[in-house]
């Protein structure tokens, strides 16, 4: 018996905390093997990433993962609902994994589990709900914790105040919603919320608080300090690998991305693209004339234009949406699984998966126009306009999109 557990991630950077989840999953079944589905080039609050996927999927492998696919980039630059479902969808598919293990700040699966299956089997009456709050300017995140509220109580309801909670609803109620064979296991999350800002001395930190700490630093050197630092949050051999790319700069820190932020709000007076509509695109402009720096930083952009109606997340998707230039695709699903890389064991597990997925697996990005339908080629444009975006702010050769996936030992 072999169980295969499926585990949805950004690893924006990897750090204690991921490492204890696969240690646990490890610890209920220590003949397990664990896929990833991690996001690429952008994250799920519209972040550019910190490091490359391939270092981050690096990190992973090195820490106890077997394999990790990259998610759509249109999945990652999507809603929590989108981005949850095409993991999840992604990973259903795959044909062998079994199990969808994810943490959470509760460890009250049953609780989870109610308020998916409430926001499913009366998503019409939610919807009539939520629409007016929506005209009043109350955001939707918000009025659907209204709706929990008022439906199971507001022990309900506070459990939507957490991100990794919001996440966990959306995978279960995906795997309802799509009938899915995958069996969900809570693991209770240690430490810090990925809110927190600053490294608290406890060895389990937000990824936040390491990116923040990261940003900080002036150029690519890390002192003695700094590294005996991240040596606290980070497990070693995932921390090799970012202080190689740090050390060669394979690195995007936020300021890099204000000037092209800066540029393109500039030149676009049309909202043509995802979450972004005309009332939000002129409170970004506006944020951007009025603003002190002729180049403002994407947070000093989002702090101004952001209002209960549109929150900081959808602020950030928005922005990071219109310079991809994506544009809303309903029905979006996953097309293939991209390869990221493996290890040994993870080699055995591609080798069986290959007579029973049922989504093409691409090993790079040149295969993956080969996999598409004619009007679902879109989303490799997409996936090389964001690895190109990501690679030219970084000063990075855009040879490197073509990178064949990791094989580690």
């Amino acid at each position: 018996h072999m169980g295969v557990y499926g585990i949805v991630a950004e690893y924006n950077p990897f750090h204690n905390g991921h490492q204890y989840q696969i240690e646990q999953i490890k610890s209920r079944d220590p003949k397990a093997f664990i896929i990833v589905i991690m996001s690429g080039y952008f994250c799920q609050r519209g972040e550019a990433a910190i490091l490359p996927p391939y270092s981050r999927a690096a990190m992973a492998l090195s820490c106890g993962a077997d394999i990790v696919f990259q998610l759509p980039t249109y999945a990652a630059l999507g809603s929590a609902e989108i981005f949850a479902e095409t993991a999840v969808i992604s990973l259903a598919k795959s044909g062998i994994c079994q199990y969808l293990a994810f943490g959470s700040e509760s460890d009250s699966l049953e609780e989870l589990q109610k308020i998916a299956d409430l926001l499913i089997t009366e998503e019409r009456t939610l919807w009539e709900y939520i629409e007016p709050q929506l005209k009043e300017g109350i955001s939707y995140a918000k009025s659907r914790e209204n709706f929990v509220s008022e439906k199971l109580g507001i022990s309900f309801s506070q459990l939507l105040k957490k991100p990794n909670q919001v996440l966990a609803i959306e995978y279960l109620k995906a795997i309802k919603k799509y009938n899915l064979n995958l069996k969900p296991i809570l693991i209770k999350r240690q430490g810090s919320d990925y809110l927190q800002e600053g490294l608290s001395e406890d060895i389990f930190p937000s990824a936040l608080a390491i990116r923040e700490f990261l940003n900080k630093r002036k150029d690519n050197f890390l002192n003695v300090h700094d590294i005996s630092y991240l040596q606290k949050f980070i497990p070693n051999k995932a921390l090799a690998i970012l202080l190689d790319d740090w050390q060669n700069e394979i690195y995007l820190k936020e300021n890099n991305l204000n000037m092209i932020y800066s540029l393109i709000l500039e030149n676009t007076n049309q909202a043509k693209t995802r979450y972004l509509d005309q009332a939000l695109l002129n409170r970004l402009k506006k944020a951007l004339r009025f603003s002190d720096d002729h180049y403002p930083s994407m947070d000093v952009l989002i702090k101004s234009a952001m209002t209960k109606q549109y929150p900081k997340t959808r602020v950030q998707r928005a922005l990071s949406n219109l310079i991809l230039n994506i544009e809303e695709k309903p029905n979006f699903q996953p097309q293939y699984l991209h390869l990221l890389g493996f290890t040994k064991q993870g080699r055995y597990l591609l080798k069986r998966m290959q007579d029973k997925t049922n989504l093409p697996i691409v090993s790079n990005f040149s295969d993956i126009s080969n996999v598409l339908d004619k009007k679902e080629l879109w989303q490799e444009n997409l996936e090389l306009r964001a690895s190109r975006f990501w690679l030219e702010i970084a000063n990075q050769p855009i040879n490197q999109i073509f990178d064949s996936p990791l094989r580690m030992r």
